[in-house]
């Protein structure tokens, strides 16, 4: 496998999206077995969804591996558990050796059984052999159909004098985006970052640059760092509908800011009783696809150190 660029996924199932770190089982979840994705299916068939070779099919028929055309080799995993079921349900179209098309049937499934005697009908596809560092990022979501494309599978990023090292905009516990507490966030349908579950309530400024837009709503600012980099700091998921009760700002649109200024306070209580959650998010949006967000360190930040770099 020799890329220089990220490469295009397309999912084999039709249904509701998520990384693989949501899955329902500690093994996928934690990456275990390779990095990936996977779908709560919402159909019983499972398209190739690329050019392929089948390398081999389980016994038990519940999953199937593959090797794509430019050689990516990659795993479709049907439920959790389904190992149980020792074959019942599953009808396989393929066999070893046997080179598919994208959108040919590969496996149906009875996912009422599965629902019924397995652990979950979560749909996983795996990328177990891929290099040190390559990471898996969705790039749609959260619903999506067989063939469209799912996720990009990326070349690490080596740090050098140029890369961006991005501060943290307040004190708390830091997290990746893609354990957002929300699929819309994990799934990074509006660009990627980094969340802080706050243990104080204020929001600096984490860097020099200037605020180019204020949310209506008064729970969310655009910003510019000063080299034209855009980000978007917000409080909370779903506190857009306090329509700005619990914020205050102390900059205004178009303002020049350096870092550690204070942007904004938020009464933290009130969210925590009135919105979904009061995660406080640092995303950007308009990097491309090869940039990608790289933790410094997980767990306890304080404002003003390094939270990431890309």
């Amino acid at each position: 496998m020799e890329h220089e660029s990220p490469i295009p996924f397309n999912s084999p199932f039709t249904g509701e999206l998520h990384p693989i770190t949501d899955a329902p089982d500690e093994a996928f979840a934690q990456k275990m077995t390779g990095d990936g994705f996977f779908v709560y299916p919402e159909e019983n068939t499972v398209y190739a969804p690329c050019d392929s070779e089948v390398t081999f099919v389980f016994d038990t028929r519940h999953a199937i591996g593959l090797t794509a055309a430019d050689g990516t080799e990659y795993l479709l995993h049907i439920g959790i558990d389904t190992v149980r079921l020792q074959g019942k349900g599953f009808t396989v179209f393929a066999e070893s050796g046997q080179h598919v098309k994208k959108g040919d049937r590969l496996l149906t499934f009875d996912k009422k059984l599965i629902c019924e005697k397995a652990t979950s009908d979560a749909c996983i596809c795996l990328f177990p052999e891929l290099p040190e560092h390559w990471e898996v990022r969705l790039c749609a979501g959260p619903r999506i159909a067989a063939g469209e494309e799912a996720a990009r599978i990326i070349p690490p990023s080596s740090p050098s004098p140029q890369s961006h090292i991005f501060y943290a905009p307040c004190t708390g516990m830091l997290h990746p985006l893609s354990e957002a507490p929300d699929p819309f966030y994990s799934h990074k349908s509006t660009g990627d970052g980094f969340f802080i579950y706050p243990s104080e309530s204020i929001l600096y400024a984490p860097c020099d640059g200037s605020v180019f837009f204020i949310f209506e709503e008064k729970n969310a600012i655009g910003m510019h760092t000063t080299d034209g980099l855009e980000y978007m700091l917000q409080v909370g998921i779903g506190t857009d509908v306090l329509n700005g009760k619990g914020f205050t700002f102390y900059v205004k649109d178009g303002q020049t800011v350096r870092k550690g200024d204070r942007l904004l306070s938020f009464d933290d209580a009130y969210i925590k009783t009135h919105a979904q959650s009061n995660a406080c998010f640092c995303i950007f949006t308009d990097l491309p696809p090869e940039n990608v967000i790289h933790l410094k360190h997980q767990g306890f930040i304080q404002t003003g150190q390094e939270a990431v770099w890309f």
